[in-house]
């Protein structure tokens, strides 16, 4: 349930790592300050004022010490009170001024309700500097104008400050510090799947840690391997191949001279499969192999295609201009193969292109016997045949949808191969990465 909600990218879980011990602690830090100080020291300052305030009601309710009112109410205005002031023949405000959402209010109006007996009012936010607290006292009251920081302690906004700036500028260094190190991974990843849908790669520098520096290296030994292994197997197929096209040759010739009565027709046909299977072979082959991609106009190449069957039965729907990022020789071999098939087992095609969010699609349809549903993966294996006495009279050797899984594959595309649902038939489906 937990991996729902984390990061996906190795950058954001590693600053996750380093961010989140440093949001506890400040939670931490904050709660031991705002319990244990700020709220105790705020506490203590208001039951301090709220003390002095009851000093100066007992001496006015005193009828023996009112007589020296005046000079305590001079004592406490010179050092601890701002200004004491008797509103005669006045009650307290009506409306309440305590503000809901502030700490410093809630603190005090519950020191206040404490410490004085009598009915009060007090104002924190008609003066920025000053606290009005009001006393009701008989018909009079009693105005004391107290400086907030006897009641207020300001060392939270300092301890806020502290806490968040340098945690910033630390969060803001180790960002920096956290990309370098990030992006060789980033690197890697990206060669790793280019290499593996076909495009060129171009060698990587070992940078970063210890570790990503070995990956990089054992990367760069894998890639070499394939290639060599790729460029070994087609030059030994090209050998072969133009090993065998010479006694093919002389066999084509030998048979023509011999065939005057046409007794040798069927060996001769043999020759003729001999050649197209040796063309698979080659066309299997080369469409493994790695090379560079560029980006060319889809439309074009589909009409193209669609112009060289020179077909009536293959209809064609394609937006204008749509690019596509891939080996072009590839793809039209790809897409080809797929019209050449519906064309020899159905005798019609239907292509049509569509542009997704992220993908281009490529959908072949036809009319004709369609795939048995157990069948339907089978036929992308290489050398599978579906039916072995039709591609024995075609030349077939079941490479054709095989060399098209391999150039989707080298794109980093799909292919799905199902029913055709308007007719019966087949529809065969490529998705490019857009």
């Amino acid at each position: 349930m937990i991996k729902k909600f984390l990061p996906k990218t190795i950058f954001f879980r590693y600053l996750l790592i380093i961010i989140a011990p440093i949001l506890l602690l400040q939670i931490i830090l904050t709660i031991v300050f705002f319990d244990s100080l700020w709220i105790k020291t705020n506490k203590g300052l208001t039951k301090s004022v709220a003390a002095e305030i009851n000093a100066i009601i007992e001496v006015y309710n005193d009828k023996t010490a009112n007589k020296n009112f005046e000079f305590v109410k001079n004592l406490f205005e010179l050092s601890l009170i701002q200004e004491i002031n008797i509103l005669k023949d006045q009650s307290l405000p009506f409306y309440d001024s305590t503000f809901v959402y502030s700490l410093y209010d809630q603190l005090m109006d519950e020191e206040l309700a404490k410490e004085i007996k009598f009915p009060y009012w007090y104002n924190t936010r008609a003066n920025k500097d000053y606290v009005d607290i009001r006393i009701q006292i008989n018909k009079n009251v009693l105005q004391f104008i107290v400086h907030k920081s006897r009641v207020r302690n300001s060392s939270a906004r300092i301890f806020i400050l502290w806490i968040t700036i340098p945690s910033i500028l630390l969060l803001m260094i180790s960002i920096l510090f956290l990309r370098n190190q990030v992006r060789p991974f980033s690197i890697l990843a990206d060669s790793a799947e280019k290499f593996g849908k076909g495009q060129y790669v171009p060698e990587l520098k070992p940078s970063g840690a210890v570790e990503v520096r070995k990956a990089i290296i054992e990367f760069e030994k894998m890639k070499r391997r394939i290639l060599r292994h790729i460029s070994q197997r087609t030059a030994m197929l090209s050998g072969i191949s133009h090993d065998l096209k010479t006694p093919l040759t002389r066999l084509k010739l030998q048979i023509e001279i011999m065939n005057k009565n046409h007794s040798l027709d069927k060996i001769k046909d043999d020759v003729i499969e001999m050649e197209k299977m040796i063309a698979e072979y080659l066309d299997y082959s080369s469409s493994q192999e790695v090379g560079a991609s560029s980006k060319f106009d889809l439309s074009n190449l589909m009409t193209e295609i669609v112009h060289k069957f020179n077909n009536k039965n293959i209809t064609l729907k394609c937006p204008d201009k749509i690019y596509l990022t891939g080996k072009k020789q590839l793809v039209k071999r790809c897409v080809y193969n797929l019209i050449d098939n519906a064309i020899k087992y159905a005798g019609n095609a239907n292509v049509i292109v569509k542009k997704g969010t992220n993908d281009i699609s490529i959908i072949v349809e036809d009319d004709g016997p369609g795939v048995p549903d157990h069948e339907k993966d089978r036929i992308l294996r290489p050398f599978y045949k579906l039916d072995k006495s039709r591609t024995m009279v075609d030349g077939s050797v079941g490479l054709g949808l095989s060399i098209v899984q391999d150039i989707i594959n080298s794109h980093g595309g799909k292919i799905k191969i199902n029913d055709n649902p308007k007719n019966k038939g087949l529809k065969v489906t490529l998705s490019f990465p857009d």
